[in-house]
């Protein structure tokens, strides 16, 4: 990977974060309003009422503890805790493994390896880690922390698309998928709520772009995303890829009378 390359990611996941961040800050505020709004149930004195809005918040997003009112979620004093906690930023805070990362590359080459598939590039360099994951719990995961699956299984994710021309009804899980792409290898760089489907690394080519390279798509059994070319085009369809709408929050956003 060149500076350039490198410059391109880098901007393109400020951009994504910033765009996220504003998302989430603005449904956070409409979910402390509505839930404010909301009387408190009968007898409740306002300290048990607090808390237990509070918990109704914590419901859709994770909340510091050192949190203990609605009004504090939204002051500055608390942003960069809520930011870091609750992933709002649409990225998982904290350290990463790198030696993991490396042996998980490291496996992820030995399988394609083993496919028989000749590759002219290496799978996506290591700097992808450094990406996005999810922004919330239905969302699929960009990329896997390798923390929250097994890394066997996480190097078992390398496939070869079977298309079924013959008529005997010889699939894997991407036999029905991006049909318009010629894809030589594939492997899941990120899982979805459904064990069959995530995003993909697809090492391919097609009428239009003939190059054979490393590109990126998402799928959800039948449905799947258009093929990027890059990481950052990816990066730009993936800051709005189900991201949760105001109607949606508003729909679940707990009764504090169900809640008592």
């Amino acid at each position: 990977m060149d500076q350039d390359q490198r410059n391109r990611i880098e901007n393109a996941l400020l951009r994504y974060r910033k765009t996220v961040l504003e998302q989430n800050i603005s449904l956070l505020r409409i979910l402390v309003e509505e839930v404010e709004a909301q009387p408190a149930p009968t007898g409740y004195r306002d300290s048990t009422a607090q808390h237990l809005r509070v918990e109704a918040i914590r419901e859709q997003v994770v909340v510091p503890d050192s949190i203990k009112s609605t009004n504090e979620i939204l002051d500055e004093r608390f942003r960069d805790a809520l930011i870091s906690e609750g992933c709002l930023d649409g990225v998982a805070h904290g350290s990463i493994d790198l030696a993991g990362r490396r042996e998980y590359f490291a496996g992820v080459q030995a399988n394609i390896v083993r496919k028989g598939v000749e590759v002219s590039e290496s799978p996506p360099p290591p700097q992808i880690w450094r990406l996005p994951f999810h922004r919330e719990v239905s969302q699929f995961h960009f990329v896997t922390p390798l923390e929250f699956e097994e890394m066997e299984e996480m190097m078992k994710f390398v496939c070869v698309p079977i298309r079924d021309e013959t008529g005997k009804e010889v699939y894997n899980s991407l036999t029905s998928i991006w049909e318009d792409w010629e894809i030589a290898i594939a492997f899941k760089i990120g899982s979805g709520p459904r064990s069959w489907g995530g995003t993909y690394a697809l090492y391919c080519r097609n009428d239009d772009h003939e190059q054979w390279k490393w590109r990126y798509g998402v799928h959800d059994e039948e449905w799947y995303s258009d093929v990027y070319e890059n990481v950052e085009d990816y990066l730009e369809f993936y800051t709005h890829f189900r991201e949760q709408t105001e109607e949606e929050l508003r729909e679940d956003i707990p009764s504090l009378e169900a809640m008592r």
